[in-house]
């Protein structure tokens, strides 16, 4: 800030001793200090909040820069997306035909086969309880 030597604080301490006089420089010299320490802290405290809203204004920078960074990712993952989506449509459209030759010979499914044989069980299992209507599977309920 300012340059002040040794022999411009002399002079100035000279010339406030023949102005105010020796018994009333020391509380002269304490009230100027304080002052001095008032302007201090002021300056110190308004360059610390300037630094503060900088510093918060950077981070502000720093939060948009990510926050569209976050949004052009999303965008290039919704379109990677939707092209991965109607590459696997198409694969499925023009896989279709083979599937349907997966039925077995008796023009059902396998799974509609399989599922038709879970529904009931045979009348020779049966056979040991002297029965032979058709019944629904039960769950085991034995715990050994």
């Amino acid at each position: 800030m300012f340059d002040v030597g040794f022999w411009e604080l002399l002079v100035i301490g000279v010339i406030a001793l023949v102005v105010v006089g020796p018994e009333r420089l020391p509380g002269l010299a304490r009230t100027v200090g304080l002052w001095v320490g008032r302007a201090r802290h002021a300056f110190y405290s308004i360059r610390d909040e300037i630094e503060r809203e900088a510093n918060a204004e950077g981070l502000r920078d720093t939060q948009r820069a990510i926050r569209d960074s976050v949004e052009q990712t999303r965008d290039q993952i919704k379109s990677e997306a939707g092209k991965f989506e109607s590459e696997a449509g198409k694969a499925l459209n023009q896989g279709g035909g083979e599937a349907d030759k997966g039925q077995t010979e008796s023009g059902e499914s396998e799974t509609s086969a399989s599922e038709s044989g879970a529904a009931t069980q045979e009348p020779s299992e049966h056979a040991s309880e002297g029965t032979t209507e058709n019944r629904p599977i039960e769950a085991d309920t034995k715990h050994d």
